[in-house]
């Protein structure tokens, strides 16, 4: 389908690539990655724009089959000219040849049924004649399965059928651009360029794309930060690195690994060219005035010299650099305390939109919780509650020694304009040791070099999201609460943040649609769903595939027009945090299983300690045995819970 050889492209007077290579085929799902700057969006562009005239490649060249059509989905976008279009209209201009024979086909309907025209005259029965070719037509090339295609894809992406009917300019970027991705998905390029698509979409939404993906019919290129997308999504893998491409042919994870190996190798080679090198600069030093030996002494010298002109140490970009939080005092038991706090946002029609609907919840410390739901449902509201930030009904009682820091979306815009990125660093430093480490922190979230002399008001939205992110790295506090903290991060320093978080000793709340960075860190799920609060106890991935088999299980038992009870067996032991339980059986066994979990990691904890086997063997079996029986207990009142509201 397309063939790249040996292309050089460059940004500016930086390069990018350097007699690069590769070749895309017709089903080939390929994620591009690199670290942020390598040129993977400039990459996607230039291929985009091959055979259009407006390419600039300074070497090589683009080899494209006739037939090849091209979707590009940029990270900025522009719906100058569509605005007053509606959301269903633009998505349908997809298929532009379709959509305009549907226009003409509604305007002839119009002449056809006006009153005033003469139905004996031979111009309205040649209008007949064009109508009835017209509509033949359409619905040869699948004109009438279109709209109701275009409807299916806006609802996977999240659009509501009111929204339907909305007009471009009333939703907002994030939204305009799931419009954009919904009319490439129903345009069906031969060759989908996807530049970080799933920046804007919820859980919900991803899942669906993931799923369209999967089962896509044609090749795509997709830039994302998202590893579970891209490993769910993908199965070959192009990275840039040092200015050319490498393939590996599987998914991220299998990328990782593959990289990981390949990085051995090389260090074993050049650990051995070291060797050869020594050895022949022993023998030459020994010989090389030796008349007898001199020219075998020339000969490995000749050798020895080729070797260090070819050798080259392997450079490894995946450097970390860690850091922590500061040391708290630590909070009381119970970190925070909502009795029926609700809240409310008003409408253009007057009406008010209830968010939160008088929730009830409590926080304890160490409590690591994912806070998830759809778009609008309430997610930002409920973070800036329980920050303080927000006027509410109810009652919000902090716990003892209660110390916030909140990292929230609209945050950036506190920065001074008038300073530098490394003065607001500075600024937020605490103590000397800090102040130290603000150039660290600066680096791990891609500020580097002379751009941490910016001036903030010069600085892009990604860039004061990632710079208002790092002084909360700077900040002490007992109760952490993130919204959305990975939006303009890259894979590395997702890590870096990942590793801090995992010896983050407070308690912490955490906004975010990376499931992998989720799945890392919480031991709770909090779902808002109309306006009511669930606790999920669990890692993050197992209230996924437990809301994936639900989902499954519902629409099964809809097709079979069953009904189904208002409370799921399937839900898994959390409750409504707004409700109190129906049973106070049920109470009762959830307190149980929360209590027995927790008895659970301390033994997982202790198994997992370095000098565990090592200990004597009647201890370890005494610990093994035990943390057995406490599993069994478990699946025990896991049963009985299941039996309980069922």
């Amino acid at each position: 389908m397309l063939e790249a050889r040996n292309i050089s492209l460059s940004a500016g007077t930086k390069d990018l690539l350097i007699d690069a290579s590769f070749r895309i085929g017709d089903r080939d799902r390929v994620g591009l990655v690199g670290l942020n700057g390598t040129g993977k969006s400039t990459l996607l562009r230039f291929i985009n724009e091959t055979g259009t005239g407006k390419s600039v490649v300074s070497g090589g060249q683009v080899i494209r089959s006739s037939d090849t059509t091209i979707g590009y989905l940029p990270q900025e976008i522009s719906f100058e000219g569509d605005l007053e279009k509606t959301s269903l209209q633009y998505v349908l201009q997809a298929q532009s040849a379709l959509y305009g024979l549907q226009r003409s086909i509604e305007r002839m309907q119009r002449e056809l049924s006006d009153p005033s025209r003469d139905h004996a005259s031979e111009e309205y029965t040649r209008l007949i004649e064009k109508f009835s070719d017209a509509s033949h037509e359409f619905e040869r090339l699948g004109g009438y399965r279109m709209e109701a295609e275009a409807e299916k894809i806006l609802a996977g992406l999240g659009f509501s059928a009111n929204g339907f009917r909305k007009k471009v300019g009333e939703f907002s970027g994030g939204w305009q651009m799931r419009l954009l991705i919904a009319r490439l998905l129903l345009r069906k390029p031969t060759l989908l360029l996807l530049d970080e698509p799933t920046n804007h979409l919820d859980i919900d939404s991803l899942r669906w794309l993931e799923n369209y993906m999967r089962n896509y019919e044609h090749g795509c290129i997709v830039v994302s930060h998202d590893r579970f997308f891209l490993d769910k999504v993908t199965t070959r893998t192009l990275e840039i690195n040092f200015r050319t491409i490498h393939e590996y042919r599987g998914n991220y994870s299998y990328y990782e690994q593959e990289k990981a190996k390949r990085f051995e190798l090389m260090m074993a080679r050049y650990e051995n060219d070291l060797k050869k090198i020594a050895h022949l600069k022993s023998f030459v030093d020994r010989f090389r005035y030796k008349a007898t030996k001199a020219k075998q002494a020339q000969s490995r010298l000749r050798q020895m010299q080729k070797l260090e002109e070819e050798l080259q140490a392997p450079e490894e970009n995946r450097s970390r650099i860690s850091f922590s939080f500061p040391k708290a005092r630590p909070s009381g038991r119970e970190v925070l305390k909502l009795e029926k706090v609700s809240k409310s946002w008003p409408l253009p029609d007057g009406s008010r939109k209830e968010v939160l609907k008088a929730v009830d919840l409590e926080i304890m410390r160490g409590d690591r919780i994912a806070i998830v739901g759809s778009n609008g449902a309430g997610k930002t509201t409920f973070c800036r509650i329980v920050s303080g930030d927000l006027d509410h009904e109810g009652k919000r009682t902090p716990g003892h020694n209660l110390s916030i820091s909140s990292f929230a979306q609209h945050q950036a815009e506190n920065l001074d304009p008038d300073k530098s990125v490394l003065d607001e660093m500075l600024q937020a430093a605490p103590d000397a040791e800090s102040q130290r480490k603000a150039r660290d922190i600066l680096g791990c979230f891609l500020f580097s070099g002379d751009s941490v002399e910016k001036k903030t008001a010069v600085l892009s939205g990604g860039e004061k999201s990632r710079l208002s992110l790092a002084k909360i790295l700077l900040q002490a506090s007992n109760l952490l609460i993130m919204d959305e903290p990975t939006n303009h991060l890259d894979m590395r320093s997702k890590e870096m943040l990942i590793d801090a978080l995992e010896n983050y000793d407070g308690t912490l709340m955490v906004v975010s649609h990376d499931r992998y960075f989720l799945d890392s860190l919480v031991n709770k799920v909090l779902e808002i769903r109309n306006g009511s609060l669930r606790m999920h106890l669990g890692r993050y991935g197992e209230f996924l595939e437990l809301s994936e088999k639900n989902a499954a299980e519902e629409n099964e038992h809809n097709q079979s027009g069953g009904r189904r009870s208002n409370r799921s067996r399937k839900d898994g032991p959390g409750k409504k945090a707004d409700d109190k339980p129906e049973k106070t059986g049920v109470a009762r066994l959830e307190r149980a299983i929360e209590s027995l979990e927790k008895k659970k990691q301390e033994y997982e904890r202790q198994m997992a300690a370095s000098d565990f086997y090592a200990r004597p063997e009647e201890e370890t079996g005494r610990t093994i045995g035990e943390y057995e029986a406490l599993g069994r207990e478990i699946e025990k009142l896991y049963r009985e819970w299941e039996a309980a509201v069922s």
